[in-house]
Parts: structure tokens; C-alpha cells; sequence
């Protein structure tokens, strides 16, 4: 079995993720070769609460430009994960 921090990798914090995360979605980046079993499990490890569901989006790198240097950033893979119940320690 593949390690937990190999799978998800960090939490996205951004202003649609704590919005999502009043809804009991929670917003993390993930591996790009990690499924949808995996990504629940280790979800499931790493939140110890019951997930609902995943739904996953790949995001494709872009071009940037820095004067006449040109580069890209990686891609990523994000996955919003959805719990049964509230986490421990958070209000409902």
C-alpha cells in the first residue's frame, strides 16, 4: 500500500475551498497518478471521518513568460472530497 502523503499531498486553501468547506467538501491535491480508491482511503486515514465521495479534476501546467524566458508551471490533479459527517473538533 502506498503511503498517505504520497497520495494526498496538501490541502488547497483558497477562498471557493472554505466556502466548499462549509458544506463538509474538503479541497486537497493529489498525486496525478492516484484514483479515486486511493485518494478515499487515504482520506479516510488522514481526516478519520467517514467520505462520502471524490470527485477529481485535472489541471493542465501553463506557459509563463518571466521577460524572454519561457516556462511552465507542473500540472496538478485537486480532489474535492466530500464527508459523511463533520470533522472532530469543528462545529456543525
Amino acid at each position: 500500500m502506498t503511503k498517505i502523503f504520497e497520495v494526498i499531498r496538501k490541502p488547497l486553501l483558497t477562498e471557493k475551498g472554505q466556502v466548499l468547506r462549509e458544506g463538509n467538501i474538503q479541497v486537497f491535491e493529489v498525486a496525478l497518478w492516484a484514483n479515486k480508491h486511493q485518494i478515499k482511503e487515504a482520506a479516510e486515514l488522514l481526516l478519520q471521518a467517514k467520505v462520502k465521495a471524490v470527485r477529481t479534476v485535472k489541471v493542465p501546467g501553463k506557459a509563463k513568460r518571466l521577460g524572454r524566458w519561457i516556462g511552465h508551471t507542473s500540472p496538478m490533479k485537486k480532489a474535492y472530497i466530500e464527508l459523511a459527517e463533520s470533522l472532530p473538533g469543528e462545529q456543525a
